[in-house]
């Protein structure tokens, strides 16, 4: 996430009052003015340290995450081979020659694969000799590469995602179980619920819109289309939640979300919130749900931000209950699953932003870098920076415990093990880092 504007002038966060978010503490057709009192903030401190070893992924601009672990072996991505590490120590226990085009995944003892001439890898995953290799319903002809968008386990089948649309093969033979073509202009990006396969693509036209198909996991048979412009899932069960891409040009509402029947797809209501004059530029850029609300972000006339929250249980049409503005744009969003009750986000000018959602109050850090992205983790939230340098901060006190100098800021997604140690990949490396003490669960 490439993200802009001045790395060190601070300009005060400009806050609401601090409230208790409930249904019942402010009408649903109060939208609350920014106030004038800055927030408090802080410069990091933290001590730097070193990760404890390095791996290259043979792409410095890989588009998807390259590696994955299992039972303290990571299996990763090494150019034009596969390769399984101690994931404590780096150091190799074996091999596998063939370039991947696809993200390993385990299962059962065994990790699969895809490589740039269209084969599919079955590979032991303790001694890394091959169990069987077949081609891909979509291997291209000679001279030409494949990439998957992903590969997926599921019931006993690996499910593709390619530019044909989905295919799914049997795990112990590798022969192919059915195939579905796709209905749009993109491979579809899907997530697996119950049976069913959600799976989204681009429709370009007059207006390019984005479809969501369900399709049966064990037949590859197209259950029902959605067609209301798909951006993401808000909630998955018992109904569907979807989030509607708003891209009118007139009056509406900035917040859209379409109620389904998760077995049919009819449906059941539309939920709108938030009046604005102009949707285009108004709508919500960033959406999540949880606390028994729903947070979005919008950008200001100003070149600011806005976060806005709407209890679960308001009536349609209604404005937010409470706004907090800000003076730079909010350039990625994320909610604590944990009982801090805490949302994350990151502001265009290099600021960190942790708010109670109990108390509206915030601990902002500021940094001399722009930031990449950040992951919450547990209780951590790990920050990448522009500069190559990652950040360890402490949801629960806002603090920043440890800072790590790594090669590149093109961050790319961090993952948490069980014993409580990171894996980073960033400019076409992968880094292991174990967390602090004060940090671990």
């Amino acid at each position: 996430m490439k993200q802009r504007l001045n790395r060190n002038k601070m300009v005060p966060v400009l806050l609401a009052a601090a409230v208790v978010l409930s249904a019942t503490s402010i009408p649903y057709s109060e939208v609350h003015a920014k106030t004038s009192a800055p927030a408090a903030h802080q410069k990091s401190s933290a001590k730097t340290l070193k990760p404890v070893w390095q791996k290259n992924l043979g792409s410095l601009d890989q588009p998807q995450m390259g590696y994955t672990f299992d039972k303290g072996v990571v299996y990763y991505n090494a150019g034009t081979s596969l390769s399984a590490a101690n994931l404590k120590t780096g150091k190799t226990k074996w091999s596998y020659k063939s370039t991947p085009s696809s993200a390993p995944i385990t299962k059962l003892g065994y990790v699969y694969f895809t490589d740039t001439s269209g084969r599919i890898h079955k590979v032991n995953a303790k001694t890394g000799k091959s169990a069987w290799v077949k081609k891909a319903y979509a291997a291209p002809k000679s001279g030409k590469g494949y990439e998957p968008s992903s590969i997926d386990y599921y019931s006993g089948m690996l499910i593709l995602s390619d530019a044909y649309g989905l295919t799914a093969y049997d795990t112990k033979t590798g022969k192919l179980k059915w195939k579905t073509e796709r209905k749009g202009n993109s491979s579809y990006n899907i997530e697996m619920m119950n049976g069913l396969l959600l799976a989204s693509s681009t429709v370009s036209g007059a207006i390019t819109t984005t479809q969501l198909h369900a399709i049966s996991a064990y037949t590859g048979q197209i259950k029902w289309t959605y067609n209301g412009n798909f951006q993401d899932l808000l909630q998955t069960g018992p109904e569907l939640h979807i989030l509607r891409y708003n891209n009118g040009i007139d009056n509406g509402y900035a917040l859209t979300i379409d109620v389904l029947e998760y077995s049919t797809g009819k449906m059941l209501n539309t939920l709108e919130y938030q009046p604005v004059p102009f949707v285009e530029m108004e709508s919500a850029k960033k959406v999540a749900s949880a606390f028994d609300h729903y947070f979005f972000t919008q950008n200001t006339r100003d070149n600011g931000g806005q976060l806005a929250v709407v209890p679960h249980q308001a009536p349609n049409y209604s404005s937010a209950v409470k706004t907090y503005e800000y003076d730079a744009v909010i350039t990625q969003m994320e909610l604590s699953d944990s009982k801090d009750s805490t949302i994350v986000m990151s502001l265009a000018d290099g600021r960190i932003v942790l708010k109670n959602v109990k108390t509206g109050k915030d601990k902002v850090t500021s940094y001399p870098s722009k930031i990449s992205r950040f992951d919450i983790l547990e209780n951590v939230v790990v920050i990448g920076l522009a500069d190559g340098r990652l950040v360890l901060k402490d949801i629960r006190t806002g603090k920043d415990v440890a800072t790590y100098k790594l090669g590149s800021g093109d961050f790319l997604e961090t993952t948490r093990t069980i014993r409580d140690e990171l894996l980073i990949q960033t400019g076409g490396k992968l880094y292991y880092v174990p967390l602090p003490a004060s940090l671990k669960s």
